[in-house]
Parts: C-alpha cells; sequence; structure tokens
C-alpha cells in the first residue's frame, strides 16, 4: 500500500478545504461495529490526526457520506 507523506501542504489544504481521510467519513464504514461494510481493514484509517502521522494509507473504497 502506498502512504502519502504528511507535510505542511498536505495540513494546509486538509485545513482549508475540510478534506477528510478516516472511514469515519466513509458511506461504507459502520459505526456500530467500527468496520467496512466492504470488508477493508479499518485500523489505519480510524480516528486520524493528521498532526500525529508522518504518513496517511489511503483506502481504495473511500466515498464521503
Amino acid at each position: 500500500m502506498t502512504t502519502t507523506r504528511v507535510d505542511e501542504r498536505l495540513l494546509k489544504e486538509a485545513a482549508e478545504f475540510s478534506l477528510r481521510f478516516g472511514c469515519e467519513d466513509c458511506a461504507h464504514f459502520a459505526p456500530e461495529t467500527a468496520s467496512c461494510g466492504n470488508a477493508y481493514p479499518t485500523s489505519p484509517h480510524l480516528q486520524i490526526d493528521l498532526f500525529k502521522v508522518s504518513g496517511l494509507e489511503f483506502c481504495k473504497g473511500f466515498e464521503l457520506t
């Protein structure tokens, strides 16, 4: 899986455009079980804090709710 580096540009654009990356904002996420409706792993994508990670793994099935 490819990892995208979290840098100053990403932090700025994420704030400016209200970008979403985590499972909690995906249409396929089932909050009652904290699982993905497409059976993808959720652990790399849950509760992402951009200020605490050096990189992001984007999910190929992400659909904004």
